[in-house]
């Protein structure tokens, strides 16, 4: 249950998941209880106040566990487009990022790559425009970054890296820019409609009971498929806010998918 004024994301918030157990939850009283039939809570608000998982009105406090959304195996060697948008407002101005780049992703090797192309429009009384490439390529175990000016960066490939999954709790593998993004493990929060065709994760940050919003972060999943559709993130949403959405193609075999050029 959330009381307050939703309108501004002030709430008070009741129900409070348990670190200790995955099955077991704080009630309104402070007493403990336990989710039946081998259920976990659901709360997806976490409060950097005290660490904890709080339940709103849209949560369910117990719900049946989810496996991860690892990527299938449909990504293994394909391409995937990804375009992302990402809007950021600030006193006087607004900076408007579109990157359109390609994911390759092999979980069997152990190899991934995403090259981006990206261009800024920053609109104020001191407007400006720029463009940029990124590329970045993970092969036996290290992770090599390629900015726009050609420098190299290196570093160890992540260890959750390899199968992938389509919950990283953030877009930040997806943006080029120099924005720090929230990250929290996403958590299940349903479908996105009656449907049921699309599952979404994700999680939503306050700094505690009584609170603003502070960011949030969502990740559509295709349940027939199991490929990664869209992601959504917000940043300093009780000021000015930055806004990400991120829209991913369908993976694309190199071998089947384009007609062979005769030359």
């Amino acid at each position: 249950i959330v009381r307050g004024d939703a309108r501004t994301g002030l709430a008070s918030f009741v129900e409070t998941c348990d670190n200790t157990s995955v099955s077991e939850y704080t009630d309104a009283s402070g007493t403990t209880q336990t989710c039946d039939d081998g259920m976990i809570c659901g709360c997806t608000n976490f409060f950097s106040s005290d660490n904890l998982w709080h339940c709103s009105d849209t949560d369910s406090v117990c719900i049946t566990a989810q496996d991860e959304p690892l990527f299938p195996d449909s990504y293994d060697g394909a391409f995937v487009s990804v375009d992302v948008g990402i809007i950021n407002t600030f006193g006087g101005g607004v900076n408007i990022w579109n990157t359109s780049g390609f994911f390759v992703h092999d979980t069997a090797n152990e190899k991934e790559r995403y090259d981006a192309s990206s261009h800024l429009r920053s609109l104020s009384s001191g407007a400006y425009y720029q463009r940029r490439t990124d590329t970045s390529v993970t092969v036996d175990g290290t992770t090599y970054k390629v900015d726009t000016d050609g420098k190299c960066t290196t570093s160890d490939a992540a260890a959750d890296q390899f199968p992938g999954s389509a919950t990283a709790g953030s877009v930040g593998r997806w943006a080029v820019d120099s924005y720090g993004f929230t990250s929290y493990a996403d958590r299940y929060m349903g479908y996105e409609d009656d449907t049921k065709a699309v599952q979404v994760w994700g999680w939503t940050s306050y700094g505690g009971v009584g609170a603003y919003k502070l960011a949030e972060h969502r990740a559509y999943v295709d349940v027939a498929t199991g490929v990664l559709l869209r992601e959504h993130q917000v940043e300093q949403a009780m000021s000015y806010p930055t806004t990400v959405e991120v829209v991913l193609g369908a993976p694309e075999d190199v071998y089947t998918s384009f007609e062979t050029i005769e030359g």
